[in-house]
């Protein structure tokens, strides 16, 4: 099965992600769903999880969310979780759903509280391993899990740049981030893991500093177009 994994380094411009190819399972992440429908969204970011849910993409969708545990609607606990959290608490209408998803982090109140009240014919699942990855190196790994032999790595820059993120308006970045080490990390894991998987990693001006797998190879965007084309 060829795959193809979005990442959202600005590399991923010269890519045209509306373009379908036979034969080919597509990943994406994150804000990725502003521009097109992918066979697989992943989000590990509780905030964009909760935008995805809101526009309505998940009911018609594949996604992987991260930490989607669904609480019921009699959990007594909700008038407290509001009232100590009054200021963060961002929450969509319950309506007649019967429960809901709360996800923040205690270290980051600033980024709010999330209570997601959610229907029962949603297409969610829980990602239950890798836990606490990247969304890029997330939907790899699941990519595999699902039974991928051939994966296109389009938009994984691991690049200095303060902001390497073709949405990053999207997410209103005030603070500046760009290549993580854990970023390189989680992807050695996933190709050393998976031995039996041929990766294809469009190249970039980082790319080729680190990885020297067997079953790893660069190309160039044009070239990978082309074989994804046979």
């Amino acid at each position: 099965m060829k795959v193809i994994v979005y990442g959202n380094g600005k590399s991923r411009q010269k890519w045209n992600v509306n373009e379908k190819f036979d034969d080919v399972t597509t990943w994406g992440c994150n804000a990725i769903f502003r521009d097109v429908k992918v066979d697989n969204l992943v989000s590990v970011d509780y905030a964009m999880q909760h935008k995805i849910y809101e526009s309505g993409y998940a009911h018609k969708n594949k996604c992987w969310f991260a930490d989607w545990n669904i609480i019921p609607e009699y959990f007594s606990g909700f008038d407290t979780i509001r009232a100590e959290n009054s200021s963060v608490v961002i929450e969509n209408e319950k309506n007649n759903r019967s429960g809901c998803v709360i996800n923040g982090k205690e270290n980051e109140p600033e980024k709010g509280l999330y209570i997601t009240w959610v229907d029962n014919d949603d297409m969610v699942e829980n990602i239950e391993y890798p836990k606490e990855w990247s969304a890029g190196t997330t939907a790899t790994h699941l990519a595999c899990q699902q039974g991928a032999k051939e994966i296109y790595l389009i938009g994984f820059d691991l690049n200095d740049d303060p902001i390497n993120n073709v949405y990053e308006r999207e997410y209103n970045l005030s603070y500046k981030y760009g290549y993580r080490k854990d970023w390189e990390s989680e992807l050695k894991t996933t190709i050393k893991e998976y031995k039996d998987v041929n990766f294809v990693w469009a190249i970039n001006s980082r790319t080729s500093y680190y990885f020297n797998d067997d079953n790893l190879t660069y190309d160039t965007y044009d070239n990978i177009r082309r074989n994804i084309c046979r």
